[in-house]
This record gives C-alpha cells, sequence and structure tokens, in this order.
C-alpha cells in the first residue's frame, strides 16, 4: 500500500471513490456537504490542510484529509477506506499520517461522524479522540495536539 498527497490528475478517481464508499454505507451525495470534493486542491492543499490517499496496486483503497478551521485548530476529514480493504490497518494508517501533518502545525484537531458507523468511532477514540458531544445522529469529537 501507497499514501501519497492528492494531486489534480487523481480528482475524478477521487471523488468517484469517495462518493461509492457514501454509498455504500447509505448516505447520498449531498452538494452542501460535498462541494468539497470538486476542488481538493483548492478546499485542502491551498489553505493549510492535506488530503491524502491510499492505494494498493493502482486502486484507490482509502482517503484521509485534514482541514484548517482557524490558525491552531483544524478538522480531520474524509477517512473512507473501500469495504473489501477495512480491518487491514488502513484506516490508521491513513488516520495517523493526518494527525502527524495536523500536530505540526495545529493545537487541536476536531471530527465529527455518523453515530451508526461503530468502527470508525472505535477507531477516533483509540487514536485519542474524545467525545464532545452528540447532536440528530451526527458524533463530535476533539484531540488535544502537542
Amino acid at each position: 500500500m501507497i499514501i501519497q498527497v492528492f494531486s489534480s490528475f487523481m480528482i475524478p478517481s477521487v471523488k468517484y471513490f469517495i462518493l461509492g464508499v457514501l454509498a455504500s454505507e447509505g448516505f447520498a451525495y449531498d452538494p452542501e456537504k460535498d462541494f468539497d470534493l470538486d476542488d481538493i486542491s483548492v478546499n485542502y492543499l491551498e489553505d493549510g490542510g492535506i488530503f491524502y490517499v491510499a492505494s494498493t496496486n493502482g486502486r484507490i483503497v482509502g482517503t484521509c484529509a485534514v482541514i484548517k478551521r482557524s490558525e491552531d485548530k483544524c478538522e480531520v476529514k474524509r477517512l473512507y477506506v473501500h469495504k473489501d480493504f477495512r480491518r487491514m490497518g488502513i484506516g490508521s494508517k491513513l488516520l495517523e499520517k493526518a494527525l502527524e501533518f495536523a500536530d505540526e502545525r495545529y493545537d487541536t484537531a476536531t471530527l465529527k461522524t455518523d453515530t451508526s458507523l461503530v468502527p470508525a468511532i472505535a477507531l477516533y477514540l483509540k487514536a485519542g479522540f474524545s467525545v464532545i458531544k452528540e447532536e440528530k445522529g451526527i458524533l463530535y469529537l476533539k484531540k488535544e495536539l502537542s
């Protein structure tokens, strides 16, 4: 498996991958929430963030991103692993890479996830995130960085 930083030639394949994972979990494309996928470079890379893509044998198998929210706060977003590649440590490695990036630049990392995604929640808790609140089926988590 290779983890690399997103580059513009990946735009259609990364968006297709993410929308496929969302669909497999029962979530539809939402233009209000998913607009960032239309220009990943601008929405992540050009404003203090990062977007990682994991692949194996040329196939995208996972993603994870960090987006700047303020000078000292970021949000971990877009952690997805294809269902055929789960439970192999890919999500953990992507999250670890994202948190290493965040730790060098920010004091706090936040994230939000659907309460139905129990394995993802377990991964976040294991990585040191704490639950801040739960609201309308969304769990909000936070981690203090060093």
